[in-house]
Protein backbone atom coordinates (compact mmCIF):
# COMPACT_ATOMS: atom_id res chain seq x y z
CA UNK A 1 0.00 0.00 0.00
CA UNK A 2 1.67 3.31 -0.62
CA UNK A 3 0.95 6.11 1.89
CA UNK A 4 1.56 9.71 1.77
CA UNK A 5 4.17 10.98 4.51
CA UNK A 6 2.25 10.62 8.49
CA UNK A 7 2.71 13.80 8.91
CA UNK A 8 0.68 14.62 5.81
CA UNK A 9 -2.19 12.65 6.43
CA UNK A 10 -2.46 12.79 10.09
CA UNK A 11 -1.01 16.30 11.23
CA UNK A 12 -2.40 18.83 8.79
CA UNK A 13 -5.37 19.01 7.15
CA UNK A 14 -4.71 22.13 5.00
CA UNK A 15 -4.96 21.12 1.10
CA UNK A 16 -1.94 23.87 0.56
CA UNK A 17 -0.19 20.98 2.33
CA UNK A 18 -0.71 18.03 0.30
CA UNK A 19 1.05 16.77 -3.12
CA UNK A 20 -1.01 18.16 -6.12
CA UNK A 21 -0.67 14.58 -7.89
CA UNK A 22 -2.45 13.09 -4.39
CA UNK A 23 -5.01 15.85 -4.31
CA UNK A 24 -6.37 15.07 -7.95
CA UNK A 25 -6.62 11.64 -7.87
CA UNK A 26 -8.93 12.15 -4.09
CA UNK A 27 -10.84 14.90 -6.29
CA UNK A 28 -11.18 11.77 -8.68
CA UNK A 29 -12.36 9.51 -6.18
CA UNK A 30 -14.66 12.03 -4.67
CA UNK A 31 -16.32 12.37 -8.25
CA UNK A 32 -16.69 8.73 -8.45
CA UNK A 33 -18.22 8.42 -4.84
CA UNK A 34 -20.88 10.99 -5.57
CA UNK A 35 -22.28 9.72 -9.21
CA UNK A 36 -22.49 6.11 -6.89
CA UNK A 37 -24.14 8.10 -4.21
CA UNK A 38 -26.75 9.20 -6.68
CA UNK A 39 -27.00 5.95 -8.60
CA UNK A 40 -27.70 4.30 -5.27
CA UNK A 41 -30.30 6.09 -4.40
CA UNK A 42 -31.91 6.36 -7.76
CA UNK A 43 -31.07 2.66 -9.02
CA UNK A 44 -33.86 0.26 -9.94
CA UNK A 45 -31.50 -2.72 -10.45
CA UNK A 46 -32.40 -6.50 -9.28
CA UNK A 47 -31.84 -8.20 -5.53
CA UNK A 48 -28.23 -10.27 -7.00
CA UNK A 49 -26.70 -6.50 -8.86
CA UNK A 50 -27.89 -4.30 -5.29
CA UNK A 51 -26.17 -7.63 -3.08
CA UNK A 52 -23.13 -7.62 -5.56
CA UNK A 53 -22.57 -3.45 -5.46
CA UNK A 54 -22.65 -3.69 -1.80
CA UNK A 55 -19.79 -6.51 -1.74
CA UNK A 56 -17.73 -4.10 -4.03
CA UNK A 57 -18.51 -0.88 -2.32
CA UNK A 58 -17.16 -2.71 1.00
CA UNK A 59 -14.21 -3.52 -0.68
CA UNK A 60 -13.58 -0.04 -1.57
CA UNK A 61 -14.20 0.91 1.77
CA UNK A 62 -11.69 -1.27 3.33
CA UNK A 63 -8.92 -0.16 1.12
CA UNK A 64 -9.22 3.66 1.45
CA UNK A 65 -10.26 2.90 5.74
CA UNK A 66 -6.09 1.80 5.49
CA UNK A 67 -5.18 5.37 5.99
CA UNK A 68 -7.23 7.95 7.36
CA UNK A 69 -6.94 11.45 7.98
CA UNK A 70 -8.32 13.24 11.30
CA UNK A 71 -10.85 15.10 8.97
CA UNK A 72 -11.80 16.37 5.68
CA UNK A 73 -10.52 18.56 3.47
CA UNK A 74 -12.24 22.08 3.30
CA UNK A 75 -12.71 24.29 1.07
CA UNK A 76 -9.93 26.45 -0.74
CA UNK A 77 -9.16 29.57 0.10
CA UNK A 78 -7.05 32.01 -1.16
CA UNK A 79 -4.66 34.43 1.74
CA UNK A 80 -5.42 38.22 2.33
CA UNK A 81 -2.23 38.53 0.61
CA UNK A 82 -3.64 37.55 -2.36
CA UNK A 83 -4.07 40.34 -5.10
CA UNK A 84 -6.57 39.09 -7.65
CA UNK A 85 -9.47 40.99 -8.32
CA UNK A 86 -11.65 38.15 -8.30
CA UNK A 87 -10.64 34.92 -7.43
CA UNK A 88 -12.06 31.67 -7.45
CA UNK A 89 -13.84 29.17 -4.06
CA UNK A 90 -14.00 25.97 -4.39
CA UNK A 91 -16.84 23.44 -2.07
CA UNK A 92 -16.99 20.01 -1.93
CA UNK A 93 -14.28 18.79 -4.29
CA UNK A 94 -12.99 16.63 -1.27
CA UNK A 95 -16.27 15.68 0.13
CA UNK A 96 -18.87 13.52 -1.41
CA UNK A 97 -21.65 14.43 0.91
CA UNK A 98 -21.40 18.31 -0.65
CA UNK A 99 -22.99 20.03 -3.65
CA UNK A 100 -19.91 20.92 -5.48
CA UNK A 101 -19.34 24.82 -5.89
CA UNK A 102 -16.79 26.76 -7.77
CA UNK A 103 -17.72 30.69 -6.21
CA UNK A 104 -16.00 33.71 -7.65
CA UNK A 105 -15.61 36.01 -5.47
CA UNK A 106 -14.13 39.99 -5.51
CA UNK A 107 -14.85 40.68 -1.83
CA UNK A 108 -18.05 43.22 -2.33
CA UNK A 109 -19.90 40.20 -4.57
CA UNK A 110 -19.90 36.50 -5.08
CA UNK A 111 -21.82 34.29 -7.89
CA UNK A 112 -21.93 30.39 -8.68
CA UNK A 113 -23.84 28.47 -10.72
CA UNK A 114 -24.95 25.15 -9.43
CA UNK A 115 -27.23 22.66 -11.14
CA UNK A 116 -28.52 19.97 -7.92
CA UNK A 117 -30.20 16.21 -8.54
CA UNK A 118 -32.51 14.03 -6.86
CA UNK A 119 -29.50 14.16 -3.63
CA UNK A 120 -30.72 16.86 -2.77
CA UNK A 121 -34.48 16.75 -3.17
CA UNK A 122 -36.92 17.58 -0.54
CA UNK A 123 -40.42 18.20 -2.32
CA UNK A 124 -40.76 16.54 -5.60
CA UNK A 125 -38.32 17.69 -7.82
CA UNK A 126 -37.25 20.68 -5.81
CA UNK A 127 -34.43 21.06 -3.70
CA UNK A 128 -34.67 20.33 0.15
CA UNK A 129 -34.93 23.51 2.04
CA UNK A 130 -32.61 23.18 4.31
CA UNK A 131 -29.33 22.67 1.27
CA UNK A 132 -31.25 25.77 -0.16
CA UNK A 133 -30.11 27.59 3.71
CA UNK A 134 -26.72 25.28 3.45
CA UNK A 135 -26.09 26.90 -0.13
CA UNK A 136 -26.77 30.69 1.60
CA UNK A 137 -24.26 29.63 4.03
CA UNK A 138 -21.36 28.90 1.52
CA UNK A 139 -22.00 31.80 -0.51
CA UNK A 140 -22.16 34.41 2.30
CA UNK A 141 -19.29 32.77 4.49
CA UNK A 142 -16.42 32.97 1.16
CA UNK A 143 -17.75 35.91 0.78
CA UNK A 144 -16.88 37.39 3.74
CA UNK A 145 -13.58 35.17 3.56
CA UNK A 146 -12.78 36.61 0.36
CA UNK A 147 -12.33 39.97 1.87
CA UNK A 148 -9.89 38.75 4.35
CA UNK A 149 -12.14 38.43 7.31
CA UNK A 150 -12.56 35.48 10.00
CA UNK A 151 -15.50 34.77 11.18
CA UNK A 152 -18.67 32.31 12.23
CA UNK A 153 -22.35 32.18 11.38
CA UNK A 154 -24.58 33.71 14.04
CA UNK A 155 -27.59 34.18 12.47
CA UNK A 156 -29.16 33.02 9.35
CA UNK A 157 -32.51 34.60 8.29
CA UNK A 158 -34.44 33.04 4.71
CA UNK A 159 -37.41 33.73 2.58
CA UNK A 160 -38.63 30.86 0.73
CA UNK A 161 -40.09 32.65 -1.90
CA UNK A 162 -41.08 30.14 -4.54
CA UNK A 163 -40.13 26.17 -5.17
CA UNK A 164 -36.41 26.13 -6.38
CA UNK A 165 -35.94 23.07 -9.02
CA UNK A 166 -33.84 19.97 -9.48
CA UNK A 167 -32.05 19.53 -12.44
CA UNK A 168 -31.70 23.33 -14.16
CA UNK A 169 -29.12 25.35 -13.45
CA UNK A 170 -29.80 27.69 -10.31
CA UNK A 171 -27.60 30.89 -10.11
CA UNK A 172 -26.47 31.84 -6.58
CA UNK A 173 -25.29 35.43 -5.36
CA UNK A 174 -23.90 37.28 -2.53
CA UNK A 175 -23.68 40.94 -1.46
CA UNK A 176 -21.83 42.73 1.55
CA UNK A 177 -24.42 44.70 3.00
CA UNK A 178 -22.95 46.60 5.96
CA UNK A 179 -20.10 46.16 9.38
CA UNK A 180 -19.66 47.49 12.53
CA UNK A 181 -16.79 46.33 14.85
CA UNK A 182 -16.41 41.96 14.77
CA UNK A 183 -20.20 41.79 13.00
CA UNK A 184 -20.53 41.65 9.32
CA UNK A 185 -24.25 41.78 7.63
CA UNK A 186 -24.42 39.89 3.99
CA UNK A 187 -27.32 39.06 2.14
CA UNK A 188 -27.62 36.30 -0.74
CA UNK A 189 -30.17 34.71 -3.01
CA UNK A 190 -30.83 32.17 -5.46
CA UNK A 191 -32.36 32.61 -8.75
CA UNK A 192 -33.62 30.42 -11.46
CA UNK A 193 -34.12 31.36 -15.00
CA UNK A 194 -34.47 35.02 -13.72
CA UNK A 195 -36.60 33.98 -11.03
CA UNK A 196 -35.92 34.80 -7.02
CA UNK A 197 -36.60 31.70 -5.34
CA UNK A 198 -34.94 32.21 -2.08
CA UNK A 199 -33.52 35.36 0.30
CA UNK A 200 -30.93 34.83 2.71
CA UNK A 201 -29.65 37.54 5.05
CA UNK A 202 -27.01 36.32 7.78
CA UNK A 203 -25.16 37.93 10.56
CA UNK A 204 -21.52 37.02 10.86
CA UNK A 205 -19.62 37.78 13.74
CA UNK A 206 -15.13 37.73 14.20
CA UNK A 207 -14.57 35.46 17.32
CA UNK A 208 -12.34 37.48 19.92
CA UNK A 209 -8.29 36.63 19.41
Amino acid sequence: MQQLDEDLTRDRAHISDLPAQWLQKHRDLVASVRRLMYAAATTGVGNEDLRRSADLVAQASELVEQELRPGVLLGEFASPETTAATRTRWIGRHNPSCIPLEISSDGTTASATVTADALAEGPRDCLHGGLGAWLMDCMLGLLIESAGRTCVTAQLELKYLAPTPLNRPLNLYATADSASGRKVWVNSWIECEGTRTVEARGLFIEPRR
